[in-house]
């Protein structure tokens, strides 16, 4: 590399590390000043850490829509819900399952369909509603499963002197 060109652009990344979609666009907005002065694809590429290829497709977006083409876009299908209509999912789940018909207080994926229809009048098969889960900020948790009979303060004196007595061998004990 040309001492000139050598700066800030250069980028260290592991190659079989995945840059997140944040860091990527960053990196192609790094490129736009030096579109703009005419640099050559492949100097840019090497200052990028990139393939000449990859420089020339962001270049060509850069050209038909200047920054935006360089921008992240969105992946996959649009959402079902507008974003009003997930927030007002947000909070109603936030209320707890209880307050909205279910017995006990916690959701399954099956549950949060069938309220996301009666809330929304739109249907997500429960295979994919953990994508408009993950979208609001939920992740998969498991309830700890506890005897209703469980007595905290005896496990605790159990544990302090019981438990105590037989390590040290339970001579005391007799």
């Amino acid at each position: 590399l040309h001492p000139r060109y050598h700066g800030s652009m250069k980028t260290h990344h592991h190659p079989n590390r995945a840059l997140s979609q944040k860091e990527m666009e960053a990196r192609r907005l790094q490129a736009a000043p030096y579109f703009k002065k005419q640099w050559s694809e492949r100097v840019i590429g090497r200052m990028c850490g990139v393939s000449s290829v990859a420089i020339h497709q962001w270049k060509v977006a850069w050209k038909a829509k200047g920054l935006n083409g360089l921008r992240a876009g969105y992946y996959g299908p649009p959402s079902k819900l507008p974003p009003h209509k997930e927030k007002t999912v947000r909070k109603k789940i936030l209320e707890g399952a209880e307050i909205h018909g279910f017995s006990g207080d916690f959701w399954t994926l099956n549950r949060i369909t069938k309220a996301v229809k009666s809330w929304t009048g739109v249907l997500y098969q429960d295979r994919s509603v953990w994508h408009l889960l993950r979208r609001l900020g939920f992740s998969c948790q498991k309830p700890l499963k506890r005897a209703v009979e469980r007595d905290e303060e005896a496990i605790r004196t159990w544990k302090q002197k019981t438990w105590l007595l037989i390590k040290k061998g339970g001579s005391e004990m007799a």
